[in-house]
C-alpha cells in the first residue's frame, strides 16, 4: 500500500492545520510557519493565505510579527 505524501490543498484545510499547529508554543513562529508552507503547499494562493492567516493568529498569541 502507497501513501500519498501530506498536502495542504485548501484554504480550510490550511485553516484546519494551522489551529492544529498553533495549539503548541513551541511551533508559534513565523519561520516555522514559512518551512510548513513550503514543504505543504503547492499552490501559491493558498501558501500566501496560510502565512498571512498564520500571522494574524500569532497575533493573537501575543507575537509581533515584521
Amino acid at each position: 500500500m502507497m501513501v500519498e505524501p501530506f498536502k495542504i490543498e485548501s484554504e480550510s484545510e490550511a485553516d484546519s492545520y494551522l489551529r492544529d499547529l498553533l495549539e503548541k508554543s513551541k511551533y508559534r513562529t513565523i519561520d516555522e510557519i514559512e518551512i510548513r508552507a513550503q514543504q505543504y503547499i503547492e499552490d501559491n494562493k493558498i501558501k500566501n493565505y496560510f502565512v498571512k492567516k498564520a500571522r494574524g493568529m500569532l497575533k493573537t498569541y501575543g507575537h509581533e510579527i515584521e
